[in-house]
């Protein structure tokens, strides 16, 4: 009988065992929630700077061939919001058309808008959105200084002023900046 009595005491756990069997897994449970929405938050941070640095490797793209195929004695003009040029850099034709490029960089946007008169052709591309605040420069070959567009844009028209580079720095919404220079081939022609 005392074995069985033994038995009968035995059969369950204390009030005092269920409690911290409960707390120890409550902190484990809580351990790995802390663990999971770190990996999360890293996982997000992670995916943000790939998705900013693809986008911005796009626009310094286009950038670029915008410039690199630049019409040789085409124009390139400042203007309020951004600039315009002459390239034969396109998104209609693989063959290189002539068309007039125009880098707008407002509403927290920059577009880039291509267009050609002789084949009635007009598009709109959005290259970047969250764009808090934006500033173009232009390398002068007369003061070899840099000069804001609106600088540039209010002195006398000159012949032996052309622009030579264009400096582009962007801020995000976000607090990180980009800056981006691209040489104008073809400047003295």
């Amino acid at each position: 009988m005392k074995a069985q009595d033994r038995f009968s005491s035995q059969q369950g756990f204390s009030l005092m065992e269920v409690l911290i069997g409960l707390v120890l897994s409550g902190m484990l449970m809580a351990m790995v929630g802390m663990v999971l929405g770190q990996s999360i938050t890293n996982n997000e941070v992670v995916r943000n700077k790939v998705g900013l640095s693809a986008r911005m490797f796009t626009l310094r793209r286009i950038l670029h061939r915008d410039f690199q195929n630049r019409v040789p004695g085409g124009s390139l003009t400042a203007e309020d919001d951004g600039f315009e040029l002459e390239t034969t850099n396109n998104f209609l034709l693989d063959a290189g058309m002539e068309v007039k490029a125009r880098w707008v960089f407002s509403g927290n946007m920059i577009r880039r808008h291509e267009s050609s008169a002789k084949l009635d052709y007009d598009n709109s591309f959005l290259l970047a959105r969250g764009v808090s605040s934006w500033k173009v420069e232009v390398l002068e070959s007369r003061t070899d200084s840099w000069a804001s567009l609106l600088q540039y844009k209010s002195q006398p028209l000159r012949v032996d002023n052309v622009i030579r580079a264009v400096r582009i720095s962007l801020v995000f919404e976000d607090g990180r900046s980009v800056s981006m220079v691209e040489r104008v081939p073809y400047a003295y022609e």
